[in-house]
């Protein structure tokens, strides 16, 4: 967290750039604001950029906020562009996160901490299988998953709590996309139209099993990309189709592929194994494209005298060429990451569920925030978030460096 720049000698950017933004400040300063001219006492850029220091530093509702800054007049003034002689108030600042354009907002920062990524296959060039057996190594696992905004349910006046669908790379650590569902019903069409808007090449994607779907698993594949699906009720057809050749011990006349793990500790035992078939691929396929395999996961955990098992079924279009069941079991297993590394740590950690912002866009703007914030964290190898706010709180001079400097 140390750094060898002098944060007088930061020079804060004026406006937004042509070119491409290569400090945090710089990608808030592109964000459409949509207030009318009279309104806008405060630019954007500054009001975001406070949002995140409160934040980074242990706030999380915007009373709270709004008091973070108040406090700071001086500092907030020598190093950041304030046109005023006060700081925002909660109200402001809600009224500001309401008025900006939220998909842009999450598109400039999906973009901003993105790895660079050499394309080492072009689309001209190339079919959707040769993109999928290109470099296996090198392929990138995202997870789709929904989550509700709890803080945002107000029982008193009958609201609902809002949700964003959040689509996560688990290797890189941050946000690729994420959208806000209309509500309940909506995941599985705000994930097609997400889906379709996507460069896939070079990306295996996993979801739940609401979207084991057909129409999902061809969106992806159109898109360049893999998919990794589970088979559960709601596709009780699917699952027993998969069950089917897995019933009975492996037989020679039905080919299969296998792997064990087994690891030991906080107390528990946890024992895997993965099977995997070709052997439904032909009679699939008619209505689950470019089916590679399909799986048995079976897990089971003991602690003490007491055990547990649990069999999961599934169909990924990742073939045995590409991905054997060791590293296919890997990827299963790693899609659990997106609920401890993104989804708790927003909630728990970064107080999601204890801000109770329930109007307008403001709460998914926030939720916003909160991703960038936990992608600053994972790039710079944080370990205890927790104790990195205390830090920022005593020292909010590290914090801002972070975002006017590149990381």
């Amino acid at each position: 967290m140390d750094s060898n720049t002098d944060i007088d000698q930061i020079v804060i950017p004026e406006g937004a750039s042509n070119a491409d933004p290569k400090t945090l400040y710089e990608v808030l300063s592109q964000i459409p604001d949509k207030r009318k001219r009279r309104g806008k006492r405060y630019k954007v850029a500054l009001v975001l950029t406070l949002l995140l220091l409160a934040k980074m530093s242990g706030e999380y509702r915007l009373s709270g906020i709004s008091q973070w800054a108040r406090l700071r007049p001086e500092w907030v003034r020598d190093h950041l562009p304030l046109d005023r002689d006060s700081l925002p108030c909660g109200n402001t600042y809600q009224n500001v996160c309401n008025q900006i354009d939220l998909n842009e907002l999450n598109q400039q920062l999906a973009d901003f901490f993105a790895p660079h990524i050499v394309e080492e296959v072009p689309v001209e060039e190339s079919s959707i299988e040769e993109v999928a057996d290109a470099a296996p190594q090198t392929l990138r696992h995202w997870v789709l998953d929904g989550k509700t905004i709890r803080g945002s349910h107000r029982p008193s006046h009958d609201e609902q709590a809002q949700s964003a669908l959040a689509l996560y790379d688990l290797d890189s650590q941050y946000v690729v996309a994420q959208r806000e569902l209309a509500g309940k019903g909506h995941e599985r069409a705000t994930a097609l139209a997400l889906v379709q808007d996507l460069d896939l090449r070079g990306v295996l994607l996993s979801a739940d099993a609401l979207h084991t779907q057909p129409a999902f698993c061809r969106s992806v594949r159109r898109q360049g990309g893999d998919c990794l699906l589970i088979a559960k009720a709601n596709q009780s057809t699917l699952h027993a189709d998969i069950a089917l050749p897995f019933s009975e011990p492996p037989r020679p006349w039905l080919p299969e592929m296998n792997a064990k793990q087994v690891n030991q500790g906080h107390g528990r035992l946890e024992k895997r194994s993965m099977r995997t078939s070709c052997e439904l691929n032909d009679y699939l396929a008619s209505k689950w494209p470019d089916v590679g395999q399909v799986f048995q996961l079976q897990r089971t955990i003991i602690r003490g005298n007491h055990s547990t098992m649990e069999t999961v079924y599934g169909l990924t279009s990742l073939t045995p060429k590409v991905v054997s069941p060791a590293r296919l079991m890997g990827f299963v297993r790693a899609y659990w990451q997106i609920e401890n590394r993104l989804h708790w740590r927003r909630d728990v950690t970064l107080g999601e569920d204890a801000c109770t912002v329930s109007s307008g866009q403001t709460p998914q703007v926030l939720a916003s925030l909160n991703n960038a914030i936990l992608a600053i964290a994972d790039r710079l190898g944080v370990t205890n978030l927790a104790a990195q706010r205390r830090t920022f709180s005593a020292r909010p001079d590290d914090a801002l460096k972070l975002l006017l400097q590149p990381i």
